[in-house]
């Protein structure tokens, strides 16, 4: 698989951190619940989840992720925290090469799966469902439905008086997938230092379709929240 993220991982703690905890924190709130068997987080990114996750649990939580420029922001993070160490253990491939089985109670797989065609999306999601116990919980972010063009502007921070800013380009490409282009830009006193682009190649489902590949992946959709999540079991 080639390496991915390898401009974002830079950037998306300092301009997208507030962001993703805003919607991480009240579903946390909402579906963890009291995990007694493991934790999944599948995409693990810079761990920042991976993190909120350990301090709400008292269990193992199984760290995915294959970036290994984002593993290396999650592993420093993990450093800082000598109290989480011990608890979570990081997979440096993707889910379905792993053989996870019966680990978790509770999976967690946010910003992911977009990114993932309809092969992939059935062995993702079949991996989750083999490394969750019977009864086990899917916090899931399901793909965009439709794909529109789209402008937006990162928040914006300043750091040693350089300020760091960027933008989102959502772009469809076809009628089933769509493209997003993150700029990431460094500016002093006005001037443009440097900026650095990355682009991700997504995918489009609807939410039936999703609900289908999940229930063919051996879950139960219960509910639906922000963000576009899914919240499913595991099928006993």
């Amino acid at each position: 698989m080639t390496e991915t993220y390898t401009v974002t991982a830079e950037f998306y703690d300092l301009l997208q951190a507030a962001q993703h905890r805003a919607v991480t924190v009240p579903l946390l709130d909402r579906w963890l619940g009291r995990p007694v068997v493991g934790v999944l987080d599948v995409g693990a990114g810079t761990g920042l989840d991976t993190v909120l996750l350990a301090e709400r649990c008292d269990v193992t939580v199984h760290a995915v992720e294959p970036s290994s420029t984002m593993r290396a922001v999650l592993l420093g993070r993990l450093t800082a925290r000598a109290d989480l160490l011990a608890r979570v253990r990081v997979h440096a491939r993707e889910v379905e090469r792993l053989g996870l089985a019966g680990v978790a109670d509770f999976a967690w797989c946010r910003n992911t799966v977009s990114g993932f065609d309809t092969a992939g999306r059935a062995a993702a999601l079949a991996a989750m469902a083999t490394a969750l116990v019977p009864g086990g919980r899917l916090v899931v972010q399901r793909p965009p439905a439709v794909a529109l063009p789209d402008r937006g502007d990162l928040p914006s921070v300043l750091v040693g008086g350089d300020l760091y800013s960027g933008e989102l380009t959502t772009t469809p490409v076809g009628d089933q997938r769509v493209r997003w282009r993150f700029a990431y830009r460094v500016s002093r006193d006005g001037a443009l230092v440097r900026q650095e682009d990355e682009t991700f190649e997504g995918h489009v489902v609807t939410p039936e379709a999703f609900a289908r590949e999940l229930a063919a992946a051996g879950f139960t959709v219960e509910a639906e929240d922000i963000g576009d999540t899914v919240v499913a079991r595991r099928v006993a």
